[in-house]
């Protein structure tokens, strides 16, 4: 999953990422070229237990929409980002 913020967003933004990482009980670990703003989180999870799965996308939808909440984007820049930030595309555009 890909989306750009705006560079002066940055620390509010992995400061929600941590709540979000507590409120899902999932790790992340935050990749991202930060000149750039652009975000690339990496959700750590056990994908042989459907349950923490669901978390994951959902974590995952939520980063997405904070990423638009904050001014930002969705990038699409890595295979398969647009068909995961689908679901949130809507919110890019209301």
């Amino acid at each position: 999953m890909d989306g750009t913020i705006p560079r002066a967003r940055l620390a509010e933004v992995l400061t929600q990422m941590r709540t979000l990482s507590e409120q899902y009980r999932l790790a992340v670990a935050n990749v991202f070229h930060a000149g750039d703003g652009n975000l690339h989180p990496l959700i750590l999870y056990d994908a042989n237990k459907p349950a923490r799965v669901e978390r994951a996308e959902a974590f995952g939808a939520d980063i997405l929409k904070l990423c638009v909440e904050v001014g930002g984007v969705l990038t699409g820049e890595h295979r398969g980002s647009a068909s995961k930030s689908a679901t949130v595309m809507g919110t890019m555009f209301d």
